[in-house]
């Protein structure tokens, strides 16, 4: 539940910390006092969108924080531990909102900063909130599905219902493309085919253009390789006059002389024993080396007729050599891939059908279940709506087929009807004419879904307007038998709906030289009194209206 709210600099509001506790609270105050920037607020910290005009003038930002208590909510504590950002040990849940004036904001759960997607996914753990222009929505089918959903608690049975519908959809997308560009694919392949001939003919081999065109140059320089190696040869080891190998062997004996005189003479010893020891391995790699040059025409011819065919591939297909095999590799994927198209159509055909019969499966049930809460809410809805003035009235809820096919919401299209009077027919909600009848059956609807809600708190922001009397009384028994198994905050303008609530808060607007401000204050008995007084009796305040405020709260 929420337990704390905190605001500075918000619209008309200075600064306001607010505890809040179980029960319904009712808030109160004169037209234009600012009774829903507090509502506001929450919005925001919920992630509402901000604009820089809601922060108060001669300010640079306003804050909201909001905390929660959510011990018995594993839903909301789930989905915290999931994106790391519960508080370890601890059942307080903490947003926070800072809104700049120019319009920049900056969102806060648990101290860890987040964008407004998260906020918006949490908030609706957390609070649902029922407002005045929210009986307009009530006339789309699509929301009126959604609450008898939400009120059958079809969450399980909404998910496989979507997940097999967007399956569905995804595999008939698939089938329906390979299905349109059958003669299109027919065409490319016997393309592919022709253009793989050409490429199979060669036998191409992996890395094989880079190997042949070193063993090309290789031959086709035998000669010169061949007595370049054997001059480098002689000069390093087989000249018997003078050669390297002998020249550094001839240096080692004079410096072994001497090698006692000075500790520098033995590195330079080293090194050369080092240069000895590569040499070796030098000459011995040059004679192998030599041992294998020979002049060999026909290989070489034979190199260059393949190298000229390679050359004359790539360059029909605007490769390059090296890129010949690869791009035959690619050619041949790209072939095996449409040539299997008739399997995959008919891989996609027995899929789609396991599917239409798992989607089937879980909407009819969905359906059914639908059926039998609507049973249930209409019941509650029609007895509710007969105690709001509305003695011999009747809700009904229509089931009609969903026009399109695999839709994500189910089988259904769900339609709410009402007849407000004897010999009426029922007709469809967004039919009823009068405004006040709207409003009530509006109301009737909140507090009958409200119940079904697993968020423990419930904001209802003057959902009774259009209602007084004797039906304001009920609405606030509504309310407050609400209360008992929910926290609910509600702004009213009505007495006898304020009078039920089991706590009660004041918003005051107050003027000083330079600013307006508004003022949030938590009513003792006395003080609410007061405060039923002055709704029920204006401006003056007499002992009648005094009586008949004591009157009502004590009812």
């Amino acid at each position: 539940m929420l337990t704390q709210i905190y605001v500075s600099h918000l619209a008309t509001i200075d600064e306001t910390n607010l505890e809040l506790t179980n029960g319904t609270t009712a808030l109160t105050g004169e037209t234009g006092a600012g009774k829903s920037i507090l509502i506001d607020a929450i919005q925001l910290s919920l992630g509402d969108r901000a604009t820089a005009d809601i922060v108060r003038q001669g300010q640079e930002k306003a804050e909201i924080s909001v905390t929660f208590d959510i011990q018995n909510l594993p839903e909301a504590r789930a989905w915290l531990q999931n994106y790391e950002l519960d508080n370890a040990g601890s059942h307080e849940c903490i947003l926070r909102r800072s809104i700049s004036r120019d319009g920049r904001s900056r969102s806060y759960i648990n101290g860890m900063p987040t964008t407004l997607q998260p906020l918006r996914e949490l908030g609706e753990l957390l609070i649902s909130i029922h407002g005045q222009h929210e009986h307009q929505t009530l006339l789309k089918p699509d929301k009126q599905r959604e609450l008898l959903d939400h009120y059958a608690g079809h969450f399980k049975l909404l998910s496989e219902v979507r997940d097999f519908a967007d399956k569905y959809h995804c595999l008939n997308n698939e089938m329906l493309a390979l299905q349109k560009n059958a003669a299109e694919f027919s065409q490319r392949s016997e393309f592919l085919s022709f253009q793989l001939r050409e490429l199979e003919e060669l036998q191409l081999q992996p890395d094989e253009f880079q190997a042949l065109d070193l063993e090309h140059k290789q031959l086709s320089h035998a000669d010169e390789l061949l007595q370049n190696v054997t001059i480098a040869l002689d000069t390093l080891a087989e000249n018997e006059e003078f050669n390297a190998l002998k020249a550094i062997h001839q240096a080692l004996q004079v410096l072994a002389k001497v090698q006692h005189v000075d500790p520098k003479i033995i590195g330079w010893m080293d090194s050369m024993q080092n240069a000895i020891i590569h040499m070796s391995d030098a000459e011995s790699e040059l004679r192998r080396y030599l041992d294998h040059i020979n002049s060999d025409p026909e290989r070489l011819q034979f190199l260059e007729n393949r190298i000229s065919k390679m050359f004359d591939l790539a360059r029909k297909h605007k490769v390059s050599p090296q890129e010949l095999y690869d791009f035959q590799t690619n050619l041949f994927n790209e072939f095996s891939s449409l040539q299997n198209s008739d399997e995959r159509l008919h891989e996609l055909q027995k899929q789609l059908q396991l599917i239409e019969k798992n989607y089937m499966d879980a909407a009819q049930k969905l359906s059914a279940s639908r059926k039998k809460y609507a049973k249930k809410l209409e019941t509650e809805i029609t007895m509710t709506i007969r105690d709001l003035a509305l003695p011999k009235a009747e809700f009904h809820i229509q089931f009609e087929p969903q026009t399109s096919a695999f839709s994500t919401d189910g089988l259904d299209k769900i339609i709410f009807q009402i007849k407000t009077n004897v010999g009426q027919l029922l007709q469809p909600l967004a039919k009823v004419a009068s405004g006040g009848e709207l409003s009530r059956i509006g109301l009737a609807i909140h507090v009958a879904t409200a119940g079904q809600h697993t968020t423990p708190t419930l904001i209802f922001d003057e959902v009774d307007t259009g209602i007084s009397g004797s039906t304001a009384e009920i609405v606030g028994k509504l309310l407050k038998k609400l209360g008992s198994n929910h926290q609910v905050l509600c702004i009213t303008h009505l007495p006898q709906v304020a009078a039920q609530a089991h706590h009660h808060l004041l918003v005051e607007k107050f003027h000083d030289k330079n600013a307006t401000h508004t003022r949030i204050q938590r009513l003792n008995e006395k003080e609410k009194i007061q405060e039923l007084a002055r709704m029920l009796g204006g401006v003056k305040i007499t002992a009648t209206t005094l009586a008949h405020a004591r009157e009502m709260m004590e009812g």
